[in-house]
């Protein structure tokens, strides 16, 4: 009866350290500590009704810009009008989504294509060829960037929204770069 008594102990040994083993997942932890409070959402920018006014503006700017210099690509006589033409397309179609991304954060919706008035003018723009496009295009270029000045400026010193700033003043720095290419 020994050979089988010891031949038990030793079946059941390995069965009994895994029991005991097991009985030690069973010890209750200490509570845990409270978790910190989460930190608080950050607050959207502020975006106010001249922000908006503001951001529709420079929509239709851009939009009319972007054809305009799609025209120079393919209409100017001056080799780096038609150069220029090309970057201020891509810049401006950049800038766009920038734009588009800071108004649908704040549910505004903007247009794709320009407004009638700059329709037309953009027509009107793509009749020339060489010369005379070169000469109207400048003077439209002109045109658009003395208008929209004042609007970047008073959104720079007015608006709390750091994006619409940041925005405007990368449009501002670009326009003066490209009226400087365009004398």
């Amino acid at each position: 009866m020994s050979f089988l008594f010891r031949h038990k102990a030793r079946a059941l040994s390995p069965l009994m350290l895994m029991l005991v083993g097991l009985g030690g997942c069973a010890y209750i932890t200490p509570e845990q500590p409270a978790a910190p409070p989460l930190p608080a959402l950050a607050k959207p920018a502020p975006f106010s009704a001249a922000d908006a006014v503001f951001v529709q503006k420079l929509n239709a700017l851009d939009l009319t810009q972007i054809a305009a210099a799609n025209a120079a690509r393919t209409h100017a006589a001056r080799s780096d009008i038609a150069v220029l033409g090309e970057t201020i397309a891509k810049d401006l179609t950049a800038m766009q989504t920038r734009l588009a991304k800071v108004a649908t954060a704040h549910g505004l919706t903007l247009p794709a294509q320009p407004l009638p008035a700059e329709q037309k003018q953009i027509d009107r723009l793509q009749h020339w060829q060489g010369a005379a496009f070169d000469k109207r295009y400048i003077r439209y270029f002109a045109a658009a960037h003395a208008k929209i000045k004042p609007v970047l400026a008073s959104l720079i010193a007015t608006s709390k929204n750091p994006d619409l700033v940041t925005i405007a003043r990368d449009v501002q720095t670009r326009l003066a770069d490209y009226q400087t290419v365009m004398h």
